[in-house]
């Protein structure tokens, strides 16, 4: 059994019912916990299909999706999930990490939906911030997002280029990265991001 796969299960999943309450979610769970993602999606989709209030099933769907790279599905397993428990925090975070890396995939940097995605992530990460106002790597997520979207309004192209809201972003970026880094000076990784953010704002004036 994969350890990191263990851990990470264990430390994410805040949903309150996460012990599988039906023959597919135990099949699921069993195949999540081996890396098998995409095979625990089916099984959680089965589950939610034979009972479509099982928000429990919907989380896992979501969760799992989102490990097997499927990330409409993701989104939409939480679409549900959120709106049948719209406090439901972590659910906001996962959500918005699947629209971020959906919008990687659109390389055309006059798509409206990339700028659409980024714009919906940044909006999922900050309401699972005010549901959650210390968690570090919501803050983490939300300033790499808003460095994206200013890279994508940074591009010297019509209907897309966009001084102010670049420099909005990066500012906006810079304030959540320094937010993780001052909880822990060590983070090199958040410190490289910072500089990153700096150097396209002093670039873009």
């Amino acid at each position: 059994m994969n350890k990191q796969i263990l851990l990470i299960f264990f430390s994410v999943i805040s949903f309150s019912t996460v012990i599988a309450q039906t023959p597919f979610e135990r099949l699921g769970q069993k195949a999540m916990m081996g890396g098998e993602f995409r095979t625990a999606a089916s099984y959680f989709e089965k589950a939610y299909a034979t009972d479509n209030s099982n928000m429990n099933a919907l989380w896992l769907m979501g969760y799992s999706n989102y490990h097997a790279a499927e990330y409409r599905k993701s989104v939409d397993a939480f679409n549900k999930l959120i709106t049948m428990k719209p406090t439901e925090t972590v659910a906001y975070y996962y959500r918005g990490k699947a629209k971020v890396l959906l919008s990687n995939s659109i390389k055309d940097y006059r798509s409206i939906e990339k700028e659409k995605l980024l714009l919906s992530a940044i909006k999922d990460f900050s309401t699972s911030i005010d549901l959650n106002p210390n968690d570090m790597k919501v803050y983490q997520n939300r300033g790499l997002a808003y460095q994206e979207y200013g890279i994508f309004k940074s591009q010297k192209i019509n209907d897309t280029y966009n001084k102010s809201a670049v420099i909005n972003s990066m500012h906006a970026s810079i304030t959540d990265l320094q937010r993780v880094l001052d909880e822990n000076g060590t983070r090199k990784d958040i410190l490289n991001q910072i500089e990153k953010s700096k150097q396209i704002l002093a670039e873009i004036r």
